[in-house]
């Protein structure tokens, strides 16, 4: 009973420390990638062959995919504001500002 309660106890600990780990990665790393410029300061934009992050406000940042950008969808003021990315088995279509970009080298 007493051993029953210590592995209750343990993985109780186990659950919240990754909680807190996914938490503060998602506050103190991830935020980095994002950038949060003002619309009319230049910033990078993905291009064809970039391997992204996509946000999902929905699912915690360890179920987050990624994928490939396969082809860019720029605005009339040739701003890229959509890219079709492959990921895994499929193809999405996902705005750029939920992207971040990964530096990944082949």
């Amino acid at each position: 009973m007493e051993a029953d309660l210590r592995i209750l106890m343990d993985l109780k600990s186990q659950i919240e420390r990754s909680r807190n780990f996914w938490r503060r990665w998602s506050k103190e790393y991830l935020v980095n990638f994002f950038q949060r410029n003002k619309w009319n300061s230049q910033i990078s934009e993905p291009k064809v062959d970039d391997i992204v992050l996509v946000k999902e406000d929905n699912l915690p940042p360890a179920k987050w995919l990624y994928g490939r950008v396969i082809e860019i969808h720029p605005g009339k003021d040739n701003i890229t504001r959509v890219v079709t990315l492959r990921c895994k088995n499929s193809l999405l279509k996902r705005p750029a500002s939920k992207l971040c970009i990964l530096n990944v080298k082949d």
